[in-house]
């Protein structure tokens, strides 16, 4: 393995801790649950930070232009203070920012966004709220399913060692219970996509079907705000993923400005499949498109009268 920066190496003591408790059945109330969730949280933002540290150590701070990263990062190298700040900014940027930055440069890591930022919005929880606004049996899903695999896919990817430097050795273990639980979600998307596709069948089949009902239901609810067309992996129509803004403060411009959307659930307007569940929307890869919004609204825009007397 490559010789890697410090960022990795917090994230490993974490790791290592979290897979021991998975392993021997520690996550068995409520307060071992949040407790590691929010260690898994940590240690993911800062392997995050480690994958984009690689690529540029510019690229983790809020302001890293020429005056605040040099005394930051080639202090010992100046010799004429007049072009550099004399109080630089070390503030790094936050989870989400860390969650689309690394997805620009890793695989393993846009594979597995809506995981990631479904982590993301319980950490913010648990530091920011009450935890009776958690869902602990999904934080312990996190930890028992989700943990092994998505740091496996990432280690692999980036030839991090996970076997020790994650999991301590204890990956057999790890990955035998996961593979229960990763399952029902197959399971789970299998059914929904078997009803989605044998309703959409039965529907073409129907003398009383008109395409341009689902189509004028389609563009009406893309003309939502943060509402993005996707293909339907059901029946191939365009469907209406929901989104909300990821925001973050720009230090340049001294105000919140947004950086990217989160994939909150997904619609299909003709088959009608509906999914909301992370781990399902990765899996099912949806992605809202961005560039073709209005491209589709006037492509499925019809006569919306049609829309009006289908209620």
């Amino acid at each position: 393995m490559a010789k890697k920066n410090n960022f990795y190496s917090d994230s490993f003591r974490i790791f290592k801790k979290i897979s021991k408790k998975i392993v021997d059945s520690e996550l068995t109330d409520d307060d071992n649950i949040i407790e590691n969730a929010l260690f898994f949280a940590i240690g993911i933002e800062k392997l995050l930070k480690g994958i984009i540290y690689d690529v540029n150590p510019l690229y983790i701070l809020e302001s890293p232009d020429f005056k605040n990263s040099v005394p930051l990062y080639y202090g010992s190298l100046i010799n004429d203070k007049t072009e550099i700040t004399k109080s630089p900014n070390g503030d790094v940027i936050a989870f989400h920012s860390s969650v689309l930055r690394a997805a620009t440069f890793s695989k393993a890591i846009l594979d597995n966004k809506n995981t990631l930022m479904k982590l993301k919005n319980a950490r913010d929880i648990i530091v920011h709220h009450n935890y009776k606004n958690l869902e602990i049996e999904e934080l312990k899903i996190l930890l028992e399913r989700d943990f092994y695999p998505l740091l496996s896919a990432i280690s692999a990817e980036h030839n991090l060692g996970g076997q020790n430097n994650f999991f301590s050795n204890l990956h057999s273990k790890l990955a035998r219970k996961s593979s229960t639980l990763q399952n029902d979600v197959e399971k789970q998307i299998k059914l929904k996509m078997e009803s989605a596709s044998a309703h959409w069948a039965t529907l073409k089949g129907s003398s009383t079907f008109d395409r341009k009902v689902g189509e004028a239901r389609t563009a009406e609810l893309l003309k939502k705000v943060f509402a993005y067309p996707a293909e339907c992996p059901s029946c191939k129509n365009y469907g209406v993923v929901y989104t909300a803004p990821l925001m973050e403060f720009d230090s340049y411009k001294n105000e919140m400005v947004q950086t990217g959307l989160e994939t909150k659930a997904f619609k299909c307007g003709f088959c009608t499949l509906e999914v909301a569940d992370y781990k399902e929307l990765d899996y099912l890869k949806i992605k809202p498109d961005t560039k073709n919004k209005d491209k589709i609204i006037l492509e499925y825009k019809g006569d919306l009268e049609v829309l009006e007397n289908s209620k």
